[in-house]
């Protein structure tokens, strides 16, 4: 899973628990009657080297991203998750990316 994943499954998606280095995210159920966000999280591109480790847990609903607060802001995070339009969320995925790539 990458950002530009998170940012077209955001609806399915909401912050559970966040300190900087290490966030939960909550998915709802029905991600899995969702032929585009089944296809997404079957084939995911890479995350980027800032995040550190990913892991999903099916019976908690839940992914656990653990990242390096200090190349990604933590409340960048937190809004793309929370973003209210794609509009939004694909502004803060360049700018995630803009972050960890052209530094």
């Amino acid at each position: 899973m990458d950002f530009t994943t998170v940012a077209k499954l955001r609806k399915y998606l909401s912050v559970k628990h966040h300190l900087p280095g290490r966030i939960r995210i909550a998915f709802d159920k029905s991600i899995i009657t969702d032929p585009e966000a089944l296809a997404l999280v079957k084939s995911p591109p890479k995350m980027p080297d800032a995040v550190k480790k990913t892991s999903l847990n099916i019976f908690s609903k839940s992914i656990v991203i653990e990242y390096d607060a200090n190349r990604i802001p933590p409340q960048m995070l937190e809004d793309l998750i929370n973003a209210p339009s794609d509009e939004v969320a694909s502004g803060i995925v360049e700018k995630l990316y803009a972050l960890l790539y052209e530094s």
